[in-house]
């Protein structure tokens, strides 16, 4: 209940670190936070996903990051991204070619927000 945008996006952050050991859990927890009108908190939310279920591959995860690649905010799909990084790392080739495809079509759109073209 802080007003604070700042303290709302690390306390929803450090939802990844608490359940780092059950990573199966995380996305149940933040997916309503994940809806938030707030966009610092669907910010924390994919970044705790990310934290949380990195090199899993986790089909919950995948699922509740896949919208907020396509969010209105700039720096919340940048969040969305990295954090499905994180999540996709070490899979297999056919697993991440929509994905790759994905970040490259952010990477070279020319009219893309700077946040989101990660350069």
């Amino acid at each position: 209940s802080d007003v604070s945008d700042d303290v709302r996006r690390a306390a929803v952050m450090s939802l990844g670190f608490v359940l780092c050991s059950t990573p199966e859990q995380c996305p149940r927890v933040v997916a309503l936070l994940a809806e938030s009108y707030n966009p610092h908190v669907r910010y924390g939310s994919a970044m705790a996903v990310g934290i949380a279920c990195a090199g899993t591959g986790l089909a919950d995860a995948i699922a509740l990051l896949e919208p907020m690649m396509n969010d209105p905010v700039d720096f919340v799909q940048q969040g969305a991204l990295i954090a499905m990084a994180m999540v996709r790392v070490q899979q297999n080739e056919k697993q991440l070619a929509a994905f790759r495809k994905k970040v490259m079509g952010h990477i070279q759109e020319p009219h893309e927000a700077t946040m989101t073209k990660m350069r």
